[in-house]
């Protein structure tokens, strides 16, 4: 069975810019996204639920270029400004024309 590379971006952020975030994501060129809700802690300690809800994880499986695209601007955009941290996992996948 033939694989082909491509990188998993996953993205925790505050609740308040999932609609921004996803919109964000698609724009630079993802074809798909899952988003849910987590919580956790860490190097600033445990996050308190704010009137917005927890947290939210978004995950999209992508090319490098894109990867690299998103990667910039969650650092140009939203790290200065939201509670936000992303990184990149490789992955093998089949069917690549769907991601």
């Amino acid at each position: 069975m033939e694989t082909t590379e491509r990188q998993i971006v996953t993205v925790i952020a505050e609740a308040a810019v999932e609609s921004r975030l996803v919109a964000d994501v698609k724009r630079l060129g993802a074809k798909g996204y899952s988003v849910g809700h987590v919580r956790g802690e860490g190097t600033t300690g445990q996050h308190l639920q704010d009137l917005n809800g927890p947290s939210v994880r978004l995950e999209t499986i992508v090319s490098v270029e894109v990867a690299e695209a998103i990667l910039a601007h969650l650092a140009a955009e939203y790290f200065g400004r939201f509670a936000v941290v992303a990184w990149v996992t490789p992955s093998r996948v089949l069917r690549p024309e769907r991601f």
